[in-house]
């Protein structure tokens, strides 16, 4: 049976190609705001939420991943794209309204708030799992990769000058309504992607029995995939905590403004979008191998030099600088994983591969984000110590551990298929 994009004209595909742009940006100002944005963080600081708290947040989208990501590729076959994709933002737009009505529950705000991010955080994998069956539909081959690369890059553009600009016009004390509202309206702008999906005319669904057992046992009996996705874990619990910390560390440590802290967050956009628009040319002229061991020595290095960057006069320069550069790094290895998966996976087990592979990247995210989050708040590193006269506060101590978890994983890199290529197992690049 053809798909929609095979059985469409040029200008109906391009139609359908300006919906998904619309749907994948209206519903990533919502994603980007819980992931990339100092807005949820800031929140969670007004509603005197503690450091551990609010470090804690960073890791429920993960905790959600690794539980569910595996179970999607089934739910979505069993009841269609459109159906899960209504039921994702609605129950994510709902979680945003309950986190801005958060302050209204007093001495528990920061718990209804805790709630409503895991309300948001639960269709995000159904989201995932949904989306490629529909871009199945629309796109003809040839189109998928110019698509997928605008697709990211514009919309990256268009959220990273909007939450700068947020920034701009907050003010360095800004009251909570204000974040109330752009939580709110931010939720809202989740049913645009129920909407514009809805406009696609998809062919009906007709549920198919998905083998989830069967497809599990293949990627399971992939050696190749499996070293990489333990490598990957390991990457994601020395690194992930690093982003969302230095936020934190901005405003919680070093005291600077609301403001100043929302405009250094806008500065990930910047580092992603040189990501994906470098990253082609970048594999072209270095090889993929050769940038993934630079992804990795970055990955050692930026904690670090965030442990070591306080004292300095006008520091923020420098830990805004360590932001962009480790957004760029993150995006880069997001892509380059994206590759290695592509060719790591058996003939038609694509989907598993990519959903087994994620679940350990988001076991490695919760638990160095969980991680950082109890050393932060259960009081067994002191607030301050020194070393050769050097002050350190806790946070930098985490960087600390962070840089050497990330230095640690470097026994692993011979997993990296790209490092050794020839398997007994099956291996396309």
């Amino acid at each position: 049976m053809p798909t929609l994009a095979e059985s469409s004209n040029a200008g109906q595909r391009k139609g359908f190609r300006i919906r998904a742009y619309a749907a994948a940006c209206s519903g990533s100002f919502a994603d980007l705001l819980l992931e990339n944005s100092a807005i949820i963080l800031l929140y969670f600081t007004m509603l005197d939420a503690g450091v551990s708290t609010i470090m804690f947040t960073t890791s429920i989208s993960g905790i959600v991943g690794m539980c569910l990501m595996i179970p999607t590729a089934g739910i979505v076959d069993k009841f269609g794209p459109k159906k899960i994709v209504n039921f994702g933002c609605s129950l994510s737009c709902f979680g945003y309204l309950f986190t801005a009505c958060a302050p209204f529950f007093g001495a528990f705000a920061h718990h209804a708030a805790l709630l409503g991010v895991l309300l948001i955080c639960i269709p995000k994998p159904l989201w995932s799992a949904a989306w490629y069956p529909i871009l199945s539909q629309i796109l003809l081959p040839e189109e998928r990769g110019n698509f997928l690369g605008f697709m990211r890059f514009s919309y990256n553009i268009i959220i990273g000058c909007v939450f700068f600009l947020i920034g701009v016009f907050m003010g360095e004390k800004p009251p909570i309504l204000l974040l109330q509202i752009i939580v709110a309206i931010v939720g809202i702008m989740m049913l645009g992607r129920s909407y514009f999906i809805n406009t696609i005319p998809l062919p009906p669904h007709v549920p198919q029995k998905y083998d989830l057992k069967k497809a599990l046992s293949i990627s399971i009996k992939n050696g190749p995939l499996i070293g990489f996705a333990v490598y990957v874990c390991f990457v994601q619990c020395a690194f992930a905590p690093v982003l969302p910390m230095t936020l934190i560390y901005l405003k919680s440590a070093i005291g600077l403004p609301d403001n100043t802290v929302q405009q250094i967050s806008s500065l990930g956009f910047v580092g992603s979008i040189c990501a994906f628009f470098l990253y082609g040319r970048m594999v072209k002229r270095f090889g993929i191998r050769n940038l993934e061991l630079a992804v990795h020595l970055m990955f050692i290095l930026i904690p670090l030099a965030l442990a070591f960057c306080r004292g300095f006069v006008h520091c923020e320069y420098i830990i805004a600088g360590l932001f962009l550069a480790g957004y760029f790094a993150t995006s880069i290895f997001a892509c380059a994983c994206s590759q290695e998966i592509l060719s790591l996976a058996r003939p038609g087990n694509i989907t598993m591969a990519n959903a087994f592979s994620t679940t350990y990247s988001q076991i490695g995210g919760a638990a160095g984000r969980s991680s950082a989050s109890f050393f932060l708040g259960c009081g067994a590193l002191a607030n301050t110590w020194t070393f050769c006269g050097l002050p350190f506060s806790n946070f930098q101590t985490v960087f600390l551990f962070c840089s050497g978890f990330a230095l640690f994983a470097l026994v692993l890199i011979f997993c990296l298929p790209s490092l050794i290529p020839h398997h007994e197992d099956y291996y396309a690049p």
